[in-house]
Order: structure tokens, then sequence, then C-alpha cells
């Protein structure tokens, strides 16, 4: 990660972070209600969670699927060149393996942000592999998400040591719940604190930025009141409404401003 990132990362660790639910205190963040929503159904980027009713309640599948693949492409091409680290053998040839199969079939502006994306792990990949600031990583690594009420598995990007790292196309404010919630599964499955997560964002334009994400205990009392407010959504069978703002990136938009819904 960038140097910046490190010495933002290193004044949370000495600040000491005081926080009371930890994802260990099942008393605390366990769960509360039967369904258990899924990250991505906490971290997602419409206000009301109007897209978890329709989706689980109504059973529909939102109609846009270009937003969700743009996404999808982007997410694999910053994934790619860490998973490339892990393995032995020649790194910079596996690198240039990989993006060419990243790129493979994409056109036009989703190729240059795929490759934008790519170009930007890999530089810090290779940083990883080759410089001295050798801490664990895993990609993707599988967390129970049940001590704290979500579900089954929950899978950041990235762990880097002991600090979750997340990437989202467009906004990553939203993420800001998703790596707390890592936090909380994290601190559960290893018991030890994590105080910290960094959200990695890219937007159309090909600007990518960098944010740690303090996880006090204000954060954490967000996503649980996330949680079981989805859960309330999903057992109850209510619609929450159309939020107030609806996204762009929503890939619900269609069906809550026009009525456009798949089943």
């Amino acid at each position: 990660m960038p140097d910046y990132v490190w010495e933002r990362a290193r004044a949370i660790g000495a600040a000491e972070l005081v926080a009371e639910l930890r994802g260990w205190r099942g008393d605390l963040v366990g769960p509360r209600r039967s369904f258990t929503p899924t990250v991505s159904e906490l971290s997602s980027p419409c206000p009301s969670k109007r897209d978890v009713y329709l989706s689980r309640v109504m059973g529909l599948k939102p109609p846009d699927g270009q937003l969700l693949r743009v996404g999808a492409v982007l997410h694999s091409a910053f994934l790619e060149p860490f998973r490339a680290a892990l393995r032995p053998g020649r790194l910079m040839e596996e690198l240039a393996a990989r993006k060419a199969g990243v790129l493979r079939g994409l056109t036009g502006q989703l190729r240059r942000r795929a490759a934008e994306a790519f170009d930007v792990a890999a530089s810090f990949a290779s940083s990883w592999v080759f410089g001295g600031r050798r801490l664990p990583v895993a990609v993707e690594p599988e967390l129970p998400g049940s001590p704290i009420g979500l579900s089954g598995v929950v899978k950041p990007d990235l762990v880097v040591g002991v600090v979750p790292v997340d990437f989202v196309f467009g906004d990553g404010s939203r993420k800001e719940l998703a790596v707390a919630a890592y936090a909380m599964a994290l601190e559960a499955a290893a018991l030890v604190p994590v105080n910290f997560g960094v959200v990695v964002s890219l937007s159309w334009e090909g600007r990518v930025s960098w944010r740690v994400v303090t996880v006090d205990d204000e954060l954490r009392s967000r996503v649980l009141d996330v949680r079981d407010e989805i859960a309330r959504i999903v057992e109850s069978g209510d619609d929450p409404g159309r939020a107030d703002s609806c996204p762009q990136l929503c890939p619900w938009r269609g069906v809550c401003l026009e009525g456009a819904v798949r089943l």
C-alpha cells in the first residue's frame, strides 16, 4: 500500500483505539435475528436497502447486468496481481500473462479501466515481493460470518497482516461498513484487535484512491444497526420504499425509478 496509508495506519495503531464491540464479544455483536445478510447486502449502494427487499422477498433480479459486469471485471483485474505474487516463480512473466487474460475480450473504456486497475495492483504486489515489507497477505480468505450475525462465510478482497482491504468501483464511502464487518470477522476468528481497514476505490475516469477507515465503536454500531434492519426487512416482508436519493451505480435503479423488473 502507499506510504501515506502505512503512516496513517501506524498513527491509528499508536493511538490504541478503545472499542467495546469487538468481534469476539458474541454477547454484544452476535446475531439478534434469524436472517443473516451478506457483506454485499450490508454495504450495497441503496440507502433504504430496498435492493435486499426486491431480491430476497420479491425474488427479482436486477435488470441492468452491465453495471455488475463492469464491477466484476475491475474487481478481478485488481486482485489478479496479488494472486500472482503469492505463487512461486517469475513474477513479471506471471503478471504479463494474467494481464493478457484479464483484458482478453474487453474493448474501449472498460479495457482501459481494467488495465489501470491491474497496473495499480501490480505495482504494489511487485513492491511487496521485492521490497522489505513482507507482511503476510491473503487474497479473498474465507472468514466465519456467523459470530457477528452475517452470512456463513465472508471474504474480504485482501487481508494484509490483520488489515482488511476492499476494492470498489465508484464511491468508496459505502465500503466503510464492509471493512468494519471484515475487521470484526477477523477479530472473531483470530482473537486479535483490528483497528482499521483500507478501501481502494477506482473511478470511471481512472482515479484511484486509498482510504484508511478507523473501525471505532461508532462504525461498528452502524454495522450492527444496518445488519438488523436488513434482517427485519426480510423477515417482515415490509417494502422500505425507494430511497430519496437513488445512486447512479445501483443496479436496481431501473426497478425503483421505472418499474423495470426481470423474474
